[in-house]
């Protein structure tokens, strides 16, 4: 596809979470995976903008009328989370992260932090809006064949996560609430769908850099924006993974240039604004003709319809990959109003209705050759329901409606709600204007991260660590830390496997290594070094300093000390093995060693070192005569 002659644009908007303390109070950013301590619940409603004007996003959660049940958790929330304690100023290491990023991005950060509220009503926020803060403009991103501009940098507090809709109740976990958030947000200056990729992998790379940015599924969400010559801007919300962006655009594109041909066939046929609005409040009780149905879903329920004029076969019209323009008048009436979808001519029919009601619905709405007929099964929101089927019919006539849209798992999308407009931004009253401090940017700016590049050349020059473990080091978390470790004379392999694999063995084994600080990891470290721990325990005291915080580490240093052999007990044990094995020592086979040694650290293991198990063994096994 020529993406230049269509006039394809994408703009993306980068949401990263970092790594740090939450953005407004002084807890810790922890996702939790245990019971919430307790629950409360909420409703919410939208206040006028300054100008008086309501946010259209927020008038349209509004509407739904939900309740709002938030799940607290002791450890990871306090009063500020449930909206009952004003903020605390901005998170400073948070606030130095995203500085960092502006700087390598060559963007201009402003001399005043000033935080705002943006008004969001789904009740992701327990306040009813998300603190978030302009901190810098302009900059780029460079490719590897041409740069693209930088709208804004902003730093915000992350929302409330969704567990599960009940009837008319959404559950959020307040654990995510308030960590801090980078948003990125570029020019629309990517033309093709692979440029967008490229794009959001080396944002995703300059974020990592920092070694400030959490990991895993959830932790970075793409906001894409999209649009064609013949189209429309259409912001889709919330893509978790950087190598599928290539795929929504594609979709994106696809889903808007049908949308176009139907706005062409809907001129051919004719059909006027005025004709399809005739059937708003029109919507006609069919109920009788499905008393008996085989089909479930409609049988002694309460089914609705109404004529769509000289829409036959356009409501079944392909518009992606698996989904139809009938899928689109589906997510509307379920965004809407909570329904799970409709039926219509295009497919039925199908489901256990038989031809026989479909021909008593056609009767009974009036249906010619030429129309088309839409059922929803309810009572109290048929009327809604069927009104915003028309609605969107009535959009149809002019190709793509501006939109917000949900990222589907394949790469396709389905409506969200309208485009936020500015109406939903206003001053934050509680938090000070944050001055810029000249003299912390320049010392930012002079301790840039290096780059992955720079890293490895370091890594096996200058720390003699092998390719391998380089490779794996330079955008890790710890990366920063490690070269900080190497600097101060620690051994940089050991270090590297530590934090490489050792971290990562000790999360398989469902310790909370977030609960780790790089304090505690350098005590462990320098306990190593000074011989007061043993190496083999080191993973073992960093899992017991998780699950005991309170105890202060000289007292775990002390447990574990306590576990750990003298020389001499060491030295008795060794001999043990030694005798209980005497078949093998008197073969005299050039394996004995290997074969003691096996037995030797499954016996000590935590005990005494490799290095001194493997001394003393091969001294008294000299005493026997073997080498």
């Amino acid at each position: 596809m020529d993406y230049t002659e269509i006039g394809l644009k994408v703009g993306l908007e980068i949401h990263q979470q970092l790594n740090t303390g939450k953005l407004f109070c002084r807890c810790p950013a922890l996702i939790q995976e245990e019971k919430p301590d307790f629950e409360f619940k909420r409703k919410l409603r939208p206040v006028a903008s300054e100008l008086g004007k309501f946010d259209p996003a927020a008038l349209e959660a509004f509407k739904k009328k939900f309740t709002y049940l938030y799940k607290y958790f002791n450890e990871s929330n306090c009063l500020i989370e449930a909206d009952e304690e004003p903020p605390k100023p901005m998170d400073s290491e948070a606030l130095n992260t995203v500085i960092e990023i502006s700087l390598m991005t060559e963007s201009d950060i402003l001399d005043e932090i000033h935080v705002m509220r943006k008004t969001v009503i789904d009740g992701s926020n327990t306040s009813g809006f998300q603190r978030t803060a302009m901190i810098a403009l302009g900059g780029k991103i460079k490719l590897k064949n041409k740069e693209i501009g930088i709208q804004t940098i902003a730093l915000e507090e992350d929302s409330a996560k969704t567990i599960e809709k009940k009837d008319n109740t959404i559950f959020y976990s307040l654990d995510r609430l308030g960590i801090p958030l980078i948003e990125l947000a570029t020019e629309p200056e990517i033309f093709t769908p692979i440029e967008a990729k490229e794009t959001a992998l080396k944002i995703g790379e300059l974020l990592r850099r920092t070694c400030k940015t959490k990991r895993g599924l959830g932790s970075i969400r793409q906001d894409v924006n999209i649009s064609i010559k013949e189209g429309a801007r259409i912001e889709i919300k919330g893509v978790q993974e950087l190598e599928m962006i290539d795929k929504f655009v594609e979709r994106e594109v696809e889903r808007q240039m049908n949308l176009v041909k139907l706005r062409e066939e809907l001129k051919e046929r004719g059909i006027e604004k005025q004709e399809l609005s005739m059937y708003k409040d029109k919507g006609v009780d069919l109920s009788l003709i499905f008393k008996d149905s085989d089909c479930k879903m409609v049988k002694e329920k309460k089914v609705f319809g109404t004529k769509i004029p000289k829409f036959n076969g356009l409501i079944g019209k392909e518009l992606q990959e698996g989904r139809r323009f009938g899928s689109e008048l589906a997510n509307y009436v379920k965004a809407k109003t909570g329904l799970k979808g409709i039926f219509h001519s295009d497919e039925l029919p199908k489901y256990g209705i038989n031809e026989k009601e479909v021909n008593k619905v056609k009767e009974k709405l009036e249906v010619k050759k030429e129309d088309a007929f839409v059922l929803v099964v309810s009572e109290e929101k048929a009327k809604t329901a069927l009104n915003i089927v028309i609605d969107r019919c009535i959009a149809a006539l002019e190709g793509v409606p501006e939109e917000t849209r949900n990222a589907l798992s394949e790469g396709n999308t389905e409506y969200s709600r309208p485009l936020p407009g500015a109406s939903r931004m206003y001053p934050e009253t509680d938090i000070p204007v944050k001055k810029i401090n000249k003299k912390k940017l320049e010392e930012l700016k002079e301790n840039l991260p290096l780059t992955p590049e720079q890293r490895k050349i370091k890594y096996i020059n200058k720390f003699k660590i092998s390719e391998q473990l380089a490779e794996k080091m330079k955008l890790n978390n710890y990366a920063r830390f490690f070269e900080e470790l190497a600097e101060k004379g620690f051994k940089a392999t050991d270090t590297a496997v530590l934090l490489l694999e050792g971290l990562t063995t000790l999360k398989r084994q469902g310790i909370k290594t977030e609960n780790l600080n790089e304090k505690m990891i350098e005590k462990v470290l320098i306990a190593v070094k000074e011989k007061k721990l043993i190496k083999d325990n080191q993973l073992k005291a960093l899992s017991l300093w998780t699950k005991k915080k309170e105890k202060p580490f000289e007292s775990i240093l002390q447990e574990l000390q306590e576990e750990q052999f003298s020389g001499e007990k060491t030295r008795n044990t060794i001999k043990e093995i030694i005798n209980k094995n005497s078949a093998i020592i008197n073969t005299q086979n050039a394996n004995v060693f290997s074969a003691l040694m096996g037995d030797a650290m499954i016996q000590l293991k935590g005990k005494a070192s490799g290095k001194e198990i493997s001394k003393i063994l091969r001294e008294e096994l000299e005493k026997k005569g073997i080498k």
